[in-house]
């Protein structure tokens, strides 16, 4: 034990990284906002803000509204019953209304309509409404028609190829919504119920993209590749690989957390580190995270996620000692990882949301390879639908069958009571 805590808590980066955390989580220093709003304007007396989408829309809990940031270029506004006009600098979050950002969905409500508005990372926008509380509530919205640089063309290009994904997700009914939330983050078609019922049972880690998302997909274009180019280009398809899909679904808290760990792990075996101390790592991508995006410190997906790895990393291999001695290797590998990442998860739960899942660690070992198995035949079944469409319902129906077991099983986990307080 004296030498696991010498082995790990010596280090510089532990040690500036757990006393980083006590003083931002203790309230003894508050970080500021990197990209403060900044105009002749008051954020409170503005109407019309303009600028760049810097974020996927994320949908809020009643489903009525989106949340997207904007990186402004010019505000306007009513001040002493006159109307001005000011450029502007920072960021803010804009409420955007459904019928706005789902105008061009597939099957959506408003998805007929004939103006609709891109609301995507990298569209240029202007929103009309009036700032309230933290928000600038957004009541319309314009797409604004200017010469793209060639960073906004290839976000055009990615808003594209997100709609067509979206379109054939529609297409597989509830499978599809649990597809599109795994491979993009994209909720929109989602069975409410099944967030819900992941909730209860310990498995919301499943839904929100992370480092389970980045390896498999990084495994997906490494098996493809070596049987097209060959062994000597491991390195380069696992790169394209974990890249393509961070920017196809673009940077939450924990999926840029598990891109910094990859693109660290991926570049020490091209120098052949033989030993990597994964905490050290871990610790040392915590404290660049908070450099790049500190406004992330705070949200709920930043502290679970570098908590549960944490806490596998930890103690995964105390719970692996208990575990081996009565369960195979397999099933005790992924019971010992699991025990350790709800060694942390669960108290942060219950200091975060009042609640936590006392199941969440048989739940993980028993969802997770099925939802691996999901998400390898998914990319099968979405490979030979764009290649012969006429195929997309017959690979529907076996999403479909397959995403059944996964809720049933997870409905099973979902009876055990919550811990409340």
């Amino acid at each position: 034990m004296v030498e696991f805590l010498k082995e790990n808590f010596l280090s510089p980066f532990v040690l500036v990284a757990v006393v980083f955390c006590i003083f931002i989580y203790s309230g003894f220093f508050k970080s500021k906002e990197r990209f403060p709003y900044k105009s002749l304007i008051p954020l409170e007396k503005i109407e019309t803000a303009s600028g760049i989408v810097c974020s996927n829309p994320s949908k809020i809990s009643s489903g009525k509204s989106y949340v997207v940031k904007l990186k402004l270029s010019s505000v306007s506004g009513e001040i002493s019953g006159a109307k001005i006009n000011s450029q502007a600098s920072g960021k803010i979050s804009v409420l955007v209304p459904a019928k706005i950002v789902e105008s061009l969905y597939p099957g959506k409500l408003y998805s007929s309509s004939k103006n609709g508005v891109i609301i995507e990372e990298g569209e240029t926008i202007t929103f009309y409404g009036k700032f309230s509380k933290s928000f600038f509530s957004a009541e319309s919205a314009e797409q604004l028609q200017q010469p793209q640089s060639l960073k906004q063309k290839i976000f055009r290009f990615r808003a594209f190829c997100r709609f067509a994904f979206k379109r054939l997700m529609y297409g597989w009914g509830s499978a599809g919504g649990f597809i599109l939330a795994l491979l993009s983050g994209s909720r929109e078609y989602t069975d409410s119920s099944l967030c819900e019922t992941f909730r209860n049972a310990g498995l919301s880690h499943v839904l929100a993209l992370s480092g389970m998302h980045l390896s498999f997909f990084s495994s997906i274009a490494v098996g493809t590749g070596k049987k097209i180019l060959g062994k000597k280009f491991d390195f380069w398809l696992r790169l394209f690989g974990i890249l393509f899909f961070v920017w196809f679904a673009g940077l939450s808290p924990s999926l840029f957390r598990a891109l910094l760990c990859s693109l660290i792990l991926l570049f020490c075996g091209i120098f052949f580190c033989v030993q990597v101390n994964f905490f050290k790592v871990l610790c040392f991508v915590f404290l660049l995270h908070c450099m790049i995006f500190p406004d992330d410190i705070f949200s709920a997906a930043f502290i679970l996620s570098y908590g549960a790895l944490a806490g596998i990393l930890l103690f995964g291999n105390a719970f692996k000692h208990i575990f081996q001695s009565f369960f195979p290797k397999k099933i005790s590998d992924s019971l010992s990882a699991s025990a350790g990442a709800q060694s942390v998860a669960f108290p942060l739960s219950l200091a975060l949301f009042k609640s936590a899942a006392p199941g969440g660690i048989l739940a993980s070992v028993a969802v997770c390879p099925l939802v691996s198995i999901f998400l390898t035949f998914s990319m099968v079944a979405i490979l030979f639908s764009f290649m012969i469409p006429f195929l997309s319902p017959f690979f529907g129906a076996i999403m479909n069958f397959l995403y059944q077991i996964i809720k049933l099983t997870a409905e099973l986990f979902a009876l055990l009571p919550l811990v409340e307080f």
